[in-house]
């Protein structure tokens, strides 16, 4: 399939809105695949990404300014892609950045916005440094009490648990969410949770789904697995029995008993919610003859109920270790009036699948132009990208914004043997109408 270019402009259609701005924040690299990272805070764009000397760079500005301000980080890329970056503000509304990490030393700023003067504060420990020497998979959530919760990968790929850390305002530091590590690897595996995870569902509950693998290489990837929690501390499974901490490998919160070479890889394994808040995962393994297919698994009575959902003639044989460039991608799935709708990348087509409330299959439709999953190779070996901001404290706002970038498709963390640019421009978007298309 060709896909087509992709290119915009103010006052042409994105998805099923009409684009209101196009503003350049910077030279962003791309010779490697890491995506920005664009947050919203009240009346704050925030923006961390690497720039054209792949230097890790925060801008800011007023919601819809003009003026960008920019800082510059301690902190470069090379050509790893899994160095991502996240942010989050604490309830002060200073903003917290962590970035640059695979399975390395902890890497952590404090920024206060507010003041232009304000030199960002390098946090040399969470709370052991001795402890904190490889982590990978930043990211910050928002607790139903408006703290700021860091959770990140301490330890490798095959040998790592999943840490939460909650910021104290009043003592201005980080302590454990709770004794030891949420999920524990136990020196065999490691969990891959899916990367919104923790998710804070309808129902006020925290989720987690997540699959184990037992090395770096991703065809040792393996066996679903589902837990949720009330205050991130005690955790159950699906049929509701407490779970010991840390969690470990163990049959009361398996989803799918998936085995190592079938087909199941980290990234790809998605929560939703239905409707009525049961909680919903999707993911793809192989089939009886090999071809990878999409499964739903839905908790009903007393057990998970697992649905072959495609019927693909596709076999993707993936292994080794480094950053893949995927063959299928799951998007984020939503919540709709009726059940369930979730992008799904085969190649380079995107479909639109649609779930009635006893997730059945529906339609599947391709998808429109502008997406999360969309790729559009341009002539000079670049894909052109787009990422959804995403709102702590936004004020209201009738416009929805999103990152366009471009870069390399994932090399195995290589630096890339042809001659492509090393730098693009990247642009913030902002878009009003119906919903988006890249919405998370």
């Amino acid at each position: 399939m060709t896909v087509p270019r992709i290119s915009y402009g103010v006052g042409q259609p994105w998805g099923n809105a009409v684009i209101t701005s196009i503003d350049v924040v910077g030279a962003a690299v791309s010779d490697v695949a890491i995506p920005p990272t664009l947050l919203q805070y009240k009346n704050s764009q925030v923006v961390a990404y690497y720039d054209a000397d792949r230097t890790l760079t925060i801008a800011d500005r007023n919601i819809g300014g003009l003026v960008w301000n920019y800082r510059k980080l301690d902190s470069s890329a090379k050509w790893d892609s899994h160095n991502y970056v996240d942010l989050g503000f604490d309830k002060s509304g200073k903003l917290h950045v962590a970035g640059n990490m695979h399975a390395s030393p902890l890497q952590y700023w404090i920024i206060d916005l507010s003041n232009d003067e304000f030199r960002p504060v390098k946090v040399n420990a969470l709370f052991d440094s001795q402890a904190e020497l490889k982590i990978t998979y930043p990211r910050f959530i928002r607790s139903s009490d408006g703290s700021l919760v860091f959770t990140y990968r301490n330890g490798s790929s095959g040998d790592g648990d999943f840490v939460a850390v909650i910021w104290d305002d009043p003592e201005q530091r980080h302590k454990l969410v709770s004794e030891g590590p949420l999920i524990d690897g136990g020196g065999k595996r490691n969990a891959y949770l899916d990367s919104n995870a923790p998710i804070l569902g309808p129902d006020g509950l925290w989720h987690l789904l997540w699959v184990w693998r037992d090395s770096p290489d991703a065809e040792s990837t393996h066996t679903i697995n589902y837990a949720c929690s009330q205050d991130l501390v005690a955790w159950r499974s699906g049929d509701g029995r407490p779970l010991n901490r840390p969690i470990t490998l163990n049959e009361q919160s398996v989803v799918d008993p998936v085995p190592m070479g079938h087909g199941l890889i980290n990234n790809n394994v998605r929560l939703g919610f239905m409707p009525d808040h049961r909680p919903v995962a999707l993911y793809h393994k192989r089939d009886a003859s090999g071809s990878q297919q999409l499964w739903s698994a839905i908790f009903e009575d007393s057990s998970w109920i697992i649905r072959q959902v495609t019927n693909w003639n596709f076999a993707w044989n993936f292994q080794g270790q480094g950053s893949l460039d995927f063959k299928i991608e799951i998007g984020v799935p939503l919540t709709t009036t009726y059940g369930l709708s979730v992008d799904v990348r085969l190649n380079e087509e995107v479909q639109t699948y649609l779930f009635d409330a006893d997730l059945t299959l529906v339609s599947a439709e391709v998808a429109v132009l502008w997406g999360p999953l969309n790729r559009s190779t341009r002539s000079d070996g670049l894909i052109d990208r787009c990422e959804a901001a995403r709102g702590w404290l936004a004020e209201d706002d009738s416009r929805e914004w999103f990152i366009s970038y471009a870069s390399v498709p994932d090399q195995r963390d290589q630096r890339p043997k042809s001659d492509i640019p090393t730098s693009h421009p990247l642009s913030i978007v902002g878009i009003s109408g119906s919903q988006g298309n890249c919405s998370p």
